[in-house]
């Protein structure tokens, strides 16, 4: 199938101001069954974007800008082929099959960051929530199953909902206030899973929209990614519930929710001279034969 993901971000100034750098996600790597057909980044104000890999292997904007402007107009044009579809289309390692997994040597070097829980201080809260999933299963649950379960219950026990504000609630903030963010909610699994000896990470992209309009909407969308034996990277979107399938398109990654928006960036000047910040956002899989 074919996705077809349109951004752009629009400031404007008071006056003309000295805009800083600005650091873009805005553009995935092609992989495994997804490959990039098209990406056009278009700057207002004679800006120039150079790009390169950041440590996690996303691609990686650094867009300057000579002039002074009172008007910034950032926009990203994608056309990509997903041919993956099946989130579950993956054999684990027998070592991954149930919890505790084993990581070889040479995995934990790698994953050491991804392991360790950086949310102690609602670990007591954390251990509380996880243990219905945990009690009553067998003495050597299920890895895909516990997980899945974990995945799918939290669209069911937390309300949906949008905070325009920096920053992630802490887990028992969540668990407390029964409601949170994308942000929040992969923040609450990737502990889950660290704590279940799963290296997790977190993942921000887009989520695009069936030809009936169903699945996707007008903004980023932040979920995570688990790595386990015999699958490496596999996302999961608590958000939904659902393992992150064939509409899930992942742009940038980082160890902690919340510290990759696609746009970052600021001006050179006295507060409150930026009079508008507009994001608008499309991201929908195309039907049969359009462009």
């Amino acid at each position: 199938m074919f996705l077809r993901i349109n951004h752009t971000t629009e400031y404007r100034y008071r006056q003309p101001v000295e805009l800083t750098p600005h650091w873009l996600r805005l553009v995935p790597r092609s992989s495994p069954g997804l490959l990039v057909l098209r990406s056009d980044v278009t700057l207002s104000s004679d800006g120039g974007v150079r790009w390169n890999l950041d440590a996690e292997g996303a691609i990686l904007g650094k867009a300057t800008f000579p002039d002074m402007t009172d008007r910034l107009l950032i926009t990203s044009d994608l056309l990509l082929e997903q041919k993956i579809t099946n989130p579950f289309d993956f054999l684990l390692d027998e070592r991954a099959l149930h919890l505790p997994i084993s990581y070889s040597e040479r995995e934990i070097t790698h994953l050491t960051p991804y392991l360790v829980q950086a949310d102690e201080s609602s670990s007591a809260e954390l251990k509380d929530w996880l243990r219905p999933f945990l009690n009553g299963v067998s003495a050597v649950p299920s890895t895909l199953g516990t997980l899945t379960s974990l995945c799918r219950a939290i669209p069911s026990l937390f309300r949906y909902t949008v905070r325009h504000e920096e920053g992630i609630r802490n887990c028992e903030q969540t668990i407390r206030l029964g409601e949170g963010t994308c942000r929040d909610f992969a923040h609450l699994f990737i502990e889950a899973a660290r704590s279940l000896g799963i290296a997790a990470r977190y993942v921000s992209g887009y989520l695009c929209s069936s030809p009936d309009g169903t699945g996707g909407d007008a903004h980023t969308h932040g979920w995570c990614e688990l790595y386990l034996p015999g699958a490496g990277w596999r996302g999961f979107d608590p958000t939904n519930g659902i393992l992150a399938g064939g509409h899930h398109v992942a742009v940038a990654i980082s160890l902690a929710a919340g510290e990759i928006p696609p746009v970052e960036g600021s001006y050179c000047g006295e507060a409150g001279l930026c009079l508008a910040h507009e994001v608008s956002i499309s991201a929908r899989e195309l039907l049969p034969g359009e462009e």
